[in-house]
This record gives structure tokens, C-alpha cells and sequence, in this order.
């Protein structure tokens, strides 16, 4: 492993660490806001790297053509999962500068302020760790 993905990695956890610590001193009303703000970047890049694993498996390596031609039933349902959830994250944060937006601008909206922005980071993170997918991985799946 290179010392870029293992600088990412310990940023990663590093992240985790603090998200941790500032939930525990939070009050118990805004704790499932913070989790549901990280349900999703968190099963989207569980669904990416468990793709590869079981795509590596399932195939015997890594693809040698584009597309899902000869993919066994179980490898096309869970790569039409993780696809879904993967525009569904890109999506939420094509939208969440102008939701920051509008929360920071509304006294009403403020406190959906602190879950929205943690949302948007852990999304742009959890896209960014994308990119220690293996190499052969990452071809098929950005074509």
C-alpha cells in the first residue's frame, strides 16, 4: 500500500474519532439526526468496497470487459444496489450547497444546519475513499 491510501485511511479514522467524541458530548435529541446524516455515505462506500470483494470472488478477478455481460444473478443485483445508492449520494450532494444555503439563511431551518454539513462531508469523503479501489475495479466502474 502506497503512503497516499494509508494517509487517506488514518484520515478516515481520524474523522471517525472526532465525529465519535462530538456525539457522545451532544445531547440525545440530536444524536439520530447526526446517524441519519451518516447512514448513507457510510453504506455507499460499504456497498462499493463489498462490490469489489464479491465481484473479485465471484468473476475469479477482476472483469476484462465494460459492462455486466456473464455477471452471476447475485453479483448484477448487488452492483444495481450499490449503482442506485451511489447516484443517490451523488445526487444529495449536488443539492446540499443549495440546502446549506437555505438552512444557514432560515432562524426556523438552523438546526437541521449541523446533520446537513455533516452529511456533506461525509459524503465528499466517502466518494473520495472510493479511490482506493483497486485500479482494475475503479476502470470498470467509472465505464
Amino acid at each position: 500500500m502506497s503512503q497516499s491510501p494509508l494517509l487517506a485511511v488514518a484520515w478516515l479514522l481520524a474523522l471517525i474519532a472526532a465525529l465519535s467524541i462530538a456525539a457522545r458530548k451532544r445531547e440525545a435529541a440530536t444524536r439520530l439526526p447526526m446517524a441519519l446524516a451518516l447512514a448513507l455515505p457510510v453504506s455507499v462506500l460499504a456497498l462499493f468496497f463489498s462490490l469489489a470483494l464479491h465481484m473479485h470472488r465471484s468473476l475469479g478477478g477482476w472483469p476484462e470487459a465494460i459492462g455486466t455481460s456473464g455477471f452471476p444473478e447475485q453479483l448484477l443485483l448487488h452492483d444495481s444496489i450499490t449503482t442506485q445508492a451511489f447516484a443517490l449520494l451523488l445526487l444529495a450532494l449536488l443539492v446540499t450547497p443549495a440546502a446549506l444555503l437555505v438552512c444557514s439563511t432560515s432562524p426556523r431551518l438552523r438546526q437541521i444546519l449541523s446533520p446537513l454539513a455533516t452529511f456533506a462531508i461525509a459524503g465528499v469523503v466517502a466518494v473520495g475513499l472510493t479511490r482506493l479501489a483497486p485500479e482494475p475495479f475503479l476502470y470498470w466502474w467509472w465505464d
